[in-house]
């Protein structure tokens, strides 16, 4: 086996039967869910999208940053060139996350059907000719619901 990931699926138990809600791959982002779940948090998967929505917001910034410099007209040939290189390699690694987001998409289906089937598996490995996933099952607490 050459590499080890984690994919999250995040359930919530309804009537009885668990929902996929989301899966997620970032390790942060998984510690994160996990405490927030052991601390009891309502909102834990909400508290993940609003720090992903910081961090992408902090990239952007930097990223159009980087741009307004590299377009300024007397800067420095090797500014230019780390600028210019700089947008490559952001170029590069956002087509890295998409195709990783879609495998963990196509990973966290199968691992639901897996189990779906035997609910107490909560932390189990997903074998290929050439990597392995680690699954691991988060639910989400139950929402409170009014009455009255």
């Amino acid at each position: 086996m050459s590499r080890t990931g984690t994919v999250a699926l995040v359930v919530r138990v309804e009537g009885g039967c668990p929902v996929l809600v989301d899966q997620i791959s970032d390790d942060h982002e998984i510690e994160q869910l996990e405490r927030s779940i052991g601390e009891g948090e309502l909102c834990a998967l909400e508290d993940v999208y609003v720090a992903r929505d910081q961090q992408f917001e902090e990239e952007e910034r930097f990223g159009d940053f980087v741009e307004a410099l590299i377009t300024q007209p007397f800067v420095k040939e090797e500014i230019l060139d780390h600028g210019v290189q700089w947008l490559k390699s952001k170029m590069r690694i956002e087509e890295f996350q998409r195709s990783e987001r879609e495998a963990t998409r196509v990973i966290a289906q199968h691992a639901f059907r897996v189990y779906s089937e035997n609910p107490g598996l909560t932390d189990f490995l997903l074998s290929g000719a050439h990597a392995q996933v680690r699954i691991r099952i988060l639910e989400l607490p139950r929402e409170l619901r009014r009455t009255g």
